[in-house]
């Protein structure tokens, strides 16, 4: 009897593992939907820039004159504004996140969120305002030329003109440093600094022995983005009449017809952002330790009074008024003289601004869907292959907008030469530059996702998988309404972003298309200022929303603030 119930017990077991394990199998095979799901969104997104690597192989014909005439110039103009506004950005966003941060004086409290708003002003508008700097000094160039002869007054005009457009660029793009810096000296906590205190240093030991060192990842971090924006910039250059590697890559293309030149000075602006990237990395891994946790009790600022207090003020306040306060001035004088004028009725490209501002719109609200559905992807299952993909995803936010716009144009050139009958023509729509945009701002509402659900943590998540809930049903009821404060923070910088980008939508724009930048631009170019300042206006207010929730959103509160 007990041999008899054992083999049955074994034969019983036998079936129960044979029927279990086509089950087994099956749900081994079964297809992984939301990897493909995040595979398909990176590759997309990659598609654009490997266009551009894959072409610069064929034959160009005037790639050779390029390289012996203007590529060095190219080069040289572009070294010398990244080394300008680099300077000059950090000159004026450390001092004064290190003063609002650990010192109260007066004006602080406006200062410390002012100082982001100069961030809301695109490069080519503050261009608009300063080009009046070069045009004032023109009697002093003559006196120059007159007594010093042409090459004293080509020397001069050079320095003041690359000048001006330095420190035009710098006040605009500093708050990356800014916002970079005030968040690292806030992060560093009472602790650290008072012990330094305690062992005799002054602040301004303080801050250069101990402080600006502890910075440096978020520094590099900060100026890692101002060098990408000003190798970015196209408006601001050309405004100026200074020939970079992007005004080069619109001259190529759309001036010599050579679109393999262009692709090649489009792959070297790429190059020139990979090294950069790579460099930031490094030095961000090297000074890990600076990421340790900091002490929870925060920086007992020290009262400055009297002539300390308002020289800290005015250290804080002059990049403001260079940045934010004397360009909007500027615009809203010549925006009322405009609307106040006989010709101020001639700004009527209202229809055509409006099918810009709802393409902005649109894309702004469904790209922060598309980066919670990738973030939320990469989070089921963050192996090495899914944390590649979220790298690669954010790789369109490193690349020059107009090397996106030329690889989306060879991507979709490529697609209509190919006439498949159920397609119809892509080059030149709507799609294509939403598509675009797309790959160019991505990472903006991925980094906000991600860091939302961080904040969430997994336990909600882990529960409603145990109730037997799908990864989507919990996604659309847990994940999702729970991020809504970070997707719409993310959606109104996409808004103001997708506002303010200029080369990628020059050159991708279909017909009879404007949006407020490529109009303001416009009428820039035939000196209607006092036009151009409307739409400039519209571009500002709409980013010193967007930024100053940004800001309150980021804003980590503190018990002394």
């Amino acid at each position: 009897m007990d041999g008899a119930s054992s083999a049955t017990a074994e034969s019983e077991l036998l079936q129960q593992a044979s029927a279990s394990t086509p089950e087994r199998t099956f749900r081994l095979k079964r297809p992984d939907r939301w990897g493909a799901f995040a595979f398909l969104l990176a590759a997309l997104i990659c598609l654009p820039i490997a266009a551009v690597l894959l072409q610069v192989g064929q034959q160009s014909e005037s790639w050779d004159h390029l390289v012996k005439t203007v590529l060095a110039g190219y080069l040289k103009n572009t070294l010398i504004l990244v080394a300008g506004v680099t300077l000059i950005a950090c000159l004026m966003a450390v001092p004064s996140a290190w003063l609002v941060t650990c010192f109260d004086f007066p004006g602080r409290k406006f200062l410390n969120w002012g100082l982001v708003l100069p961030l809301a002003i695109p490069t080519y508008v503050a261009a608009f305002v300063f080009y009046e700097g070069p045009q004032a000094a023109i009697p002093f160039l003559v006196w120059v030329r007159t007594n010093w002869g042409i090459d004293a007054f080509l020397s001069f005009e050079l320095v003041i003109r690359y000048g001006i457009l330095i420190v035009m660029m710098a006040a605009v793009l500093y708050p990356y440093i800014y916002l970079a810096c005030r968040s690292a000296f806030a992060q560093q906590g009472r602790a650290v600094v008072e012990a330094a205190r305690c062992l005799g240093d002054s602040p301004r030991q303080v801050f250069f022995r101990v402080a600006l060192p502890m910075a440096r990842p978020g520094m590099v971090a900060g100026v890692a983005l101002v060098i990408m924006e000003v190798i970015n910039d196209y408006g601001a250059v050309h405004f100026f009449g200074v020939p970079t590697l992007t005004e080069g890559v619109f001259r190529t293309w759309f001036g010599m017809g050579d679109k393999v030149a262009a692709l090649r000075l489009a792959s070297i602006v790429m190059v020139t952002v990979g090294f950069l990237l790579a460099a930031e990395q490094l030095l961000r891994g090297r000074a890990r330790f600076v990421e340790a946790e900091a002490s929870q009790i925060p920086l007992s600022r020290v009262r400055l009074s009297g002539w300390r207090g308002w020289c800290a003020m005015l250290v804080c306040l002059l990049p403001l008024l260079i940045g934010f306060i004397y360009p909007v001035g500027q615009l809203s004088r010549w925006a009322w003289l405009n609307l106040t004028s006989e010709a101020g009725g001639s700004f009527v490209a209202g229809q055509a601004i409006a099918r810009g501002t709802g393409l902005a719109a649109v894309t702004a609200m469904v790209m922060p869907l598309m980066a919670a559905l990738f973030a939320y992807a990469v989070r089921l299952r963050e192996n090495r292959s899914r944390r590649f993909l979220n790298r690669v995803a954010g790789l369109g936010y490193a690349t020059p907008g107009a090397v996106i716009a030329v690889g989306v144009l060879v991507v979709f050139g490529t697609m209509d030469r190919w006439e498949i009958g159920w397609m119809p023509l892509v080059s030149g729509t709507l799609f294509a530059i939403g598509f675009a945009y797309i790959v160019r701002f991505f990472a903006i509402p991925l980094q906000f996702a991600r860091a939302g659900m961080d904040r969430l943590g997994r336990p909600l998540e882990e529960a409603s998988r145990l109730l037997g809930h799908s990864p989507m049903a919990t996604f659309l009821k847990i994940d999702l309404p729970l991020l809504k404060g970070p997707l719409i923070a993310a959606g109104m910088l996409l808004f103001v972003d997708i506002l303010k980008e200029l080369p990628l939508t020059l050159i991708l724009r279909p017909a009879n298309f404007e949006t407020l930048a490529t109009t303001a631009f416009s009428l820039a170019k035939e000196s209607r200022l006092q036009a151009c300042a409307v739409p400039s206006l519209m571009i500002v207010v709409a980013g010193a929303i967007g930024l100053l929730v940004m800001n309150r959103w980021l804003a980590s509160p503190t018990s002394n603030d």
